[in-house]
C-alpha cells in the first residue's frame, strides 16, 4: 500500500528547509546585534572633574581607574581634592548610565511590557523605572584653593613641612 498523500513533497522540504534557514539568519543577525548593543553599553568613559585634578575612568560594571594629577596636592586643599573626586565619580556615574541607556534602547523599545501580552497586568517597565535609583547629585562646585596654601616651587619637602596634617 502507498502512503503518497502523507509523505511531504519535495517542494514542501524545500519551503521548510528555506524558512528554517531564514530563521537562522534572522537569529545570527539579532545575536550580533545583541552582542554590539553589548559591546557599547560596557564601553570605557572617562571623566574630568571641572578643576582638571582628578580623572575617573570605568563603565557600567564600575571604576577602574581614578587618576590624580601630580600636582593637585599643590593646588588644592584635601576638601577641595575630595570634591572633585567625588564630582569625577558622580559625573563617571552619570554618562556611563547614559551609554548602557543609549546602547540597549531599541531592545526596550521593540519589547512588549507585560500589560501588552495579558490584559489588567501590571507594568514591568514602570515597576523598573520605579525600582531604578535615582541618579546621584551634582557636586557643590569646587572652590579654588585659599591663596596661602598654594606653593609655586617645586619643593615639596619644603610644602610638606611648613603644614601640620596631624592637627
Amino acid at each position: 500500500m502507498n502512503d503518497d498523500w502523507s509523505a511531504p513533497t519535495r517542494a514542501e522540504n524545500n519551503a521548510l528547509r528555506a524558512q528554517i534557514d531564514s530563521m537562522l539568519e534572522m537569529f545570527a543577525s539579532e545575536k550580533s546585534a545583541l552582542l554590539g548593543m553589548q559591546a557599547r553599553a560596557t564601553e570605557l568613559v572617562s571623566v574630568w572633574s571641572e578643576d582638571g585634578l582628578v580623572r575617573a575612568s570605568g563603565n557600567i560594571a564600575g571604576v577602574s581607574e581614578v587618576h590624580i594629577e601630580p600636582d593637585a596636592f599643590k593646588r588644592s586643599t584635601p576638601e577641595s581634592l575630595g570634591r572633585s573626586v567625588t564630582e569625577a565619580l558622580g559625573e563617571l556615574a552619570r554618562q556611563t548610565a547614559r551609554t548602557q541607556e543609549e546602547a540597549l534602547s531599541p531592545i526596550s523599545a521593540a519589547m512588549p511590557d507585560l500589560s501588552d501580552l495579558v490584559p489588567g497586568a501590571p507594568s514591568i517597565k514602570e515597576l523598573m523605572a520605579q525600582l531604578a535609583p535615582p541618579a546621584p547629585p551634582k557636586p557643590e562646585p569646587v572652590a579654588e584653593a585659599p591663596r596661602g596654601l598654594v606653593d609655586d616651587e617645586d619643593d615639596e619637602d619644603g610644602y610638606f613641612r611648613n603644614r601640620n596634617y596631624l592637627r
